[in-house]
């Protein structure tokens, strides 16, 4: 009896110290995907490049990729991919400095490897697809590149990123069979629509503004 009353505390403690321990691991992710106000943005620069796309490189022509547009299309792409980084960074590094911690942490080089292989497939693709002239399956592809990128980030996150990433796999496999020009309407559809409803939600649910 009394090594059983001597024993109580202890068990309480263990207690206390996996609660504080798993307190700590949610806190650890809970800043670990786009804030509100990143998402609003970052569907933003999307939209902006679908509109610069559609009107300032094409213009009236159908989306067939000639050699004239292959360096515009890639600038207009590598400005909104830079600019949406660039967004994402401050506003994290925002959110991190809130909590007291720190944008470069162990999860986030968990969340870098987790996405570079298939952003990394993502992004051989696009230089073969563009220096074949195939843009009328380009944006499938960052659609399905993307989404994997954010499943498998979505692992080390909150569950909705993995909602968001598997919602961008299932548009880019239906974009693959849709007209190059309905293709690039779905850009503004997903990159756009899809991280401005994310951010709306997480600012709206989660008070990560």
């Amino acid at each position: 009896m009394l090594h059983t009353l001597d024993e109580e505390p202890r068990l309480e403690e263990a207690f206390e110290n996996l609660r504080l321990i798993r307190e700590t691991m949610d806190r650890s992710t809970k800043h670990s995907s786009l804030s509100g106000f990143a998402g609003l943005l970052v569907g933003v620069w999307a939209i902006a490049g679908v509109l610069v796309t559609r009107f300032c490189i094409f213009g009236n022509d159908s989306l067939v990729l000639r050699p004239g547009h292959v360096w515009p299309l890639a600038a207009v792409w590598m400005a909104v991919l830079f600019v949406s980084i660039l967004t994402d960074f401050l506003m994290n590094k925002r959110a991190a400095a809130a909590v007291g911690k720190h944008v470069f942490s162990s999860l986030g080089a968990r969340l870098a490897q987790a996405a570079a292989p298939a952003f990394t497939a993502g992004l051989a693709l696009t230089g073969y697809l563009l220096a074949n002239g195939m843009v009328a399956h380009i944006w499938g592809y960052w659609m399905l590149f993307y989404g994997l990128s954010i499943c498998s980030v979505g692992l080390f996150s909150v569950k909705p990123v993995s909602f968001l990433g598997w919602a961008f796999v299932l548009a880019g496999a239906i974009t693959l069979f849709l007209s190059p020009i309905a293709g690039l309407w779905m850009m503004a559809v997903t990159f756009g629509g899809f991280h401005i409803c994310y951010g709306a939600f997480t600012g709206a649910s989660r008070g990560e503004w």
